[in-house]
């Protein structure tokens, strides 16, 4: 391995620009009621837990789960607006949770002697492709699969995961940890 060339530090800078410049954008151009602020200190703290996260799950072969953390801090920075809530948890979660995937794959990569240059552009073009396709589909499944997220729908599309997702915006974000954690609350 020590053959092939690194892959330099600002291919990863510049993996992290683009998608940055793209939150903030989409942050400033839908009414999200999540400030840039909130946004930039999920991303700092993502930031500062991406090596200690890593190497956790590297000795142990086990993740932490973030989830609950970001809602925490989303809903004591932004109290009373779940949606701002709901983006800031994803955000810094993403982050934090693509993070620990990369360092994995470029690990295995490692282990079977595959070039680090081929594993970063392979992850890139993978992760585009992944993301494109998941909005599509998503799309498509919406405005095709008749009663979707209800209840009742036939195929058992109840979407159970969107269910957990808007009951913990309603938790930490309408109702907020102050109101349930905080010195003098119930």
């Amino acid at each position: 391995m020590q053959y092939y060339p690194e892959v330099p530090i600002w291919w990863y800078v510049i993996t992290g620009v683009i998608p940055f410049t793209f939150i903030c954008t989409a942050i400033k151009m839908v009414p999200t009621q999540l400030p840039l602020w909130a946004a930039m200190i999920g991303i700092l703290i993502s930031f500062c837990l991406a090596i200690p996260v890593c190497m956790f799950a590297a000795i142990s072969s086990q993740e932490i789960p973030m989830q609950v953390m970001y809602e925490l801090i989303g809903g004591y920075m932004v109290p009373g607006h779940p949606i701002a809530n709901v983006i800031f948890k994803t955000v810094a979660y993403i982050t934090t949770a693509h993070s620990i995937n990369c360092v994995q794959n470029m690990k295995l990569g490692h282990y079977m002697k595959i070039p680090s240059r081929i594993m970063f552009t392979i992850q890139i073009v993978s992760t585009v492709i992944t993301s494109l396709l998941a909005i599509l589909i998503q799309d498509w499944m919406i405005n095709n699969i008749e009663d979707i997220c209800t209840l009742h729908q036939k195929q058992s599309f109840t979407c159970q995961e969107s269910t957990v997702f808007s009951t913990a915006s309603i938790i930490f974000g309408a109702v907020g940890p102050r109101r349930l954690f905080s010195p003098g609350a119930l």
